[in-house]
């Protein structure tokens, strides 16, 4: 899925959304959020399943995944929606065809807006993945990840090979989007999976802004930083 070329521009409702502000801080220099320390490691999924590609792209990066026709004009809209800068792994089996029965590749994204309002529009919008827009899209319900979170199934029909389903589990911290995203063959759709692999991602999120909270803390302030557990259970 990730890495595929065209972005769906119709609007996907917020199917879950957190009440008041966030309990992320929105307010650090956008160089200060370490991206890359966000995503899902090896050891959060299933065995035999590993880290295959690991990138990340700033936005004339991005307009190049996702149009390769016109990737100024498609800098110049990212530029406008507030989006700044995401990093992104890939996550398969050394062989696919082996574990047609299970997801075959999994992808973690963290994509930085410049603002909480971009953020949740972004989340309204696939929280910025590169979907087809000539493939359907279904929407579920997804709640207690996050500050919000919102969920689809994007159904794509892949030449002799049948219907792939990629699970998209978004969910947003401060004006961060995460996206948890599985594909496989239909009737491999596991929502209850991909939420779990959403606290997992969320825990290491929890201590990446927790790290530079440490980091950060005045001189002489002896409070013990907070555990990194995932909030919003």
């Amino acid at each position: 899925m990730l890495f595929r070329a065209g972005l769906l521009v119709l609007g996907i409702s917020l199917l879950a959304a957190g009440c008041g502000g966030s309990t992320y801080h929105t307010n650090r220099a956008d160089d200060a959020y370490d991206l890359e320390a966000m995503a899902l490691t090896d050891a959060d999924l299933p065995a035999g399943i590993a880290e295959k590609q690991a990138r990340s792209f700033d936005n004339e990066e991005w307009a190049n995944v996702l149009d390769d026709v016109n990737p100024e004009a498609k800098k110049n809209q990212l530029d406008a929606l507030g989006r700044l800068r995401s990093a992104a792994k890939v996550f398969s089996w050394e062989t696919p065809l082996e574990h047609l029965g299970r997801s075959y590749q999994i992808t973690s994204q963290s994509t930085l807006f410049t603002s909480v309002k971009a953020a949740q529009d972004s989340l309204k919008k696939l929280c910025d993945l590169p979907i087809d827009d000539k493939n359907p899209i279904e929407e579920f319900k997804v709640s207690g990840v996050g500050d919000e979170a919102a969920g689809f199934f994007v159904i794509e029909q892949l030449p002799n090979f049948g219907t792939s389903i990629d699970t998209a589990i978004c969910f947003r911290t401060g004006r961060i989007v995460h996206a948890i995203v599985a594909s496989g063959l239909d009737g491999t759709q596991d929502i209850g999976g991909g939420v779990r692999l959403a606290k997992k991602m969320l825990i290491h999120i929890d201590a990446a802004f927790e790290a530079k909270s440490t980091a950060t803390k005045a001189p002489g302030d002896t409070r013990a930083a907070p555990t990194a557990t995932p909030r919003g259970r």
